[in-house]
């Protein structure tokens, strides 16, 4: 399953998840999962506690900070998020510009940014 989640001042501490992904999950309840940035299987797994509230909503806890922290996610950040089915989540970054962000060694977010970019371009009046 895949979706996408925009950075808002209160995703900085914690992160809800979409409930048909709760759905999905099937009544299993995780304690924790792990992210990854998309794009290299070998890249560092980062740990994140999962908690539910009493309305069975769904949310990254302990450890997302963290997350944030280290890739430098902002306010108006969109995140891509791909689950694999075995508690992991493949996450692409794309900043305010549209663009993913490229960290060290990501080979394919070049590439998206410059297809963004002549799409941008393209559709600016002159």
């Amino acid at each position: 399953m895949e979706f996408f989640t925009i950075i808002l001042e209160k995703s900085s501490s914690r992160q809800v998840l979409p409930d048909n992904f709760v759905k999905m999950l099937d009544g299993h309840r995780p304690q924790n999962m792990k992210l990854r940035q998309a794009g290299n299987e070998l890249r560092k797994l980062w740990d994140v506690v999962v908690v539910f509230d009493t309305d069975g909503s769904m949310y990254l806890d302990r450890g997302w900070k963290q997350f944030v922290r280290a890739y430098d996610l902002r306010h108006g950040y969109f995140l891509v998020l791909r689950y694999d089915g075995n508690g992991t989540f493949a996450v692409k970054v794309f900043d305010t510009t549209m663009c993913r962000r490229c960290y060290q060694d990501d080979d394919d977010a070049s590439m998206l940014c410059l297809l963004f970019l002549s799409i941008r371009l393209c559709l600016t009046p002159i």
